[in-house]
Order: structure tokens, then C-alpha cells, then sequence
């Protein structure tokens, strides 16, 4: 059975997160993630807010929920870190400890890690030498933990023009390089059709190495029912590889958010 989960912060903005389970609960979700620990989304952008663990454990508890995976480090909110930046290394292994126990409270085990904004004046092959240095670092701290570090590539094209990590093959070859079973990828359909394509061929020859999957409509990051990609025939296709973890629904609705989540969960269960 396909297991769906839900990224809360693109839904339900103007509810509590209380509010927030309990309605993909009703609809029948099992999963789901968010952003930022210290950060929500509101109709207004990103505002500081402290996440209420415990809070969210109970909730977890009350309409079985998952809580499938958080962001660690990224530049609008978590720990304010990039893998590209050599300074960072000591930010990203002293703060991993307390985050990772944040996020066991509610039973969570993976963290979302981006490579950050291109460095002015820094080239290249020295972006990759830092993150692959700065992701052993945390593989380190992150078997310790037991948890596993979601290195998630983002188009350049349409969304996130400064951003460093687009390509799925580095993505992978990344990981090879640091070798450990705590490191996967997380692969977004919707970033990778932008740039790359050819989406089954590469998930079926890396799925391995691939450790959760983002699921939003091409273009205009909608709907998965209404859009360029089959994702029926993707998802069924991913599952028939033996993969068993869930397909998060990370889009901006086009219409009521309970509506667009029902369609979107009848779609592709």
C-alpha cells in the first residue's frame, strides 16, 4: 500500500497545527513533515515560532500519525548552515546532538539537509570538496544519533535560482563518496522533472541510495492529479522497485486545501 504523507507548511496556514493533524488524519494520511523547528508558514512568509514537541508527540500519538522528517539546515530556517560553506562545519556537527533529540520526541529519524546558496567567488569543484566534507562530518554524528541525513537537490530554473545542489547524479555520487548507509537522498519529482527528467530510468538504477521522495504537479508546483507527469504510473512504478517509505505531498494547493488534499490522496492511493 502506497504510504502518503503531507509537508504541513504549504496547508492549513491560517490553523494550529492541532487542527492541522486532525484533518489529514480524516482524510486518511499517515505521514507527515515540516520545515523548520524554530519556523512557520503563514500567509505573510516565514515567521519565528519554536515547535511544541511534545505537543506534536501527543498528536502523533492520538491519530497515528509519522512524522517522516525534518529540516536540519537550510538558509531561510533550522540551522542557519550550508554543506558548501568550509565554516560550517563545526555549526553543523555541535548543533546535530540537540536537534536530533527535538526531533525523536515525535518519533522522527530523518533531517532534510541543503546544500545552500552558491558562494560568491568560491568555485565549483571546491563547493563539492566542502559539502562532501561537511556530510561526512554530520554521517558521523548522524549514526551516532540514528538518524539519516536526506541531501535534497532544488531546481535553479523556477524556484531557487541561487541554490547549489541541483543535479541528481552528484546528489549521488556525493553519497557513494561518503558511504554511509545514514546518508540518502531525497528525491523531489517535481525539482528533478525541472531539471533533469527522465525520472524512472534514475530512481530505478539509484533507489538504493534514494531514502524519501517530494511529490508536487510540473509546472507550476500544484496538484499531482493535473500535470505533465503520470504520477499513478510513477509512484506504482517506484513501489514495484521495493521501496516502502512514504511520497510526501509538498505543493501549493489551487483550490480549498481539505479538497485538494482528498483529490490528491484518492489520486494516488
Amino acid at each position: 500500500m502506497t504510504k502518503l504523507g503531507v509537508c504541513l507548511d504549504p496547508f492549513f496556514v491560517e490553523l494550529p497545527y492541532s487542527e492541522r493533524l486532525k484533518k489529514i488524519a480524516g482524510i486518511g494520511f499517515k505521514g507527515y513533515e515540516f520545515w523548520f523547528n524554530n519556523y512557520k508558514n503563514t500567509k505573510s512568509g516565514l515567521v519565528p515560532e519554536p515547535k511544541n514537541f511534545e505537543e506534536l508527540a501527543a498528536l502523533n500519538h492520538k491519530y497515528g500519525l509519522v512524522t517522516t522528517d525534518i529540516v536540519y539546515n537550510h538558509c531561510d530556517g533550522g540551522l542557519f548552515a550550508a554543506l558548501i560553506n568550509g565554516e560550517d562545519t563545526q555549526k553543523l556537527v555541535d548543533n546535530f546532538g540537540a536537534m536530533a533529540e527535538q526531533a525523536k520526541i515525535v518519533g522522527c529519524h530523518s533531517f532534510i539537509s541543503a546544500s545552500g546558496n552558491v558562494i560568491k567567488g568560491q568555485n565549483r569543484d571546491l563547493s563539492v570538496l566542502y559539502m562532501l566534507n561537511n556530510l561526512k562530518a554530520i554521517a558521523r554524528e548522524a549514526e551516532i544519533q540514528g538518524m539519516t541525513i536526506l541531501l535534497e537537490p532544488w531546481n535553479t530554473k523556477v524556484d531557487h535560482p541561487d541554490n547549489f545542489l541541483w543535479d541528481p547524479q552528484l546528489s549521488v555520487d556525493l553519497i557513494k563518496a561518503v558511504g554511509s548507509p545514514n546518508v540518502k537522498l531525497l528525491y523531489d519529482i517535481y525539482h528533478m522533472q525541472i531539471m533533469a527528467g527522465n525520472i524512472l530510468a534514475f530512481v530505478k538504477e539509484n533507489i538504493d541510495f534514494i531514502g524519501h521522495f517530494h511529490i508536487a504537479g510540473v509546472p507550476g508546483r500544484h496538484e499531482p492529479f493535473d500535470c505533465e507527469l503520470n504520477y499513478q504510473f510513477i509512484v506504482q512504478e517506484i513501489m514495484k522497485t521495493g521501496y516502502s517509505g512514504f511520497f510526501g505531498l509538498e505543493y501549493w494547493s489551487t483550490m480549498n486545501d481539505e479538497e485538494s488534499l482528498e483529490k490528491s490522496f484518492a489520486y494516488l492511493s
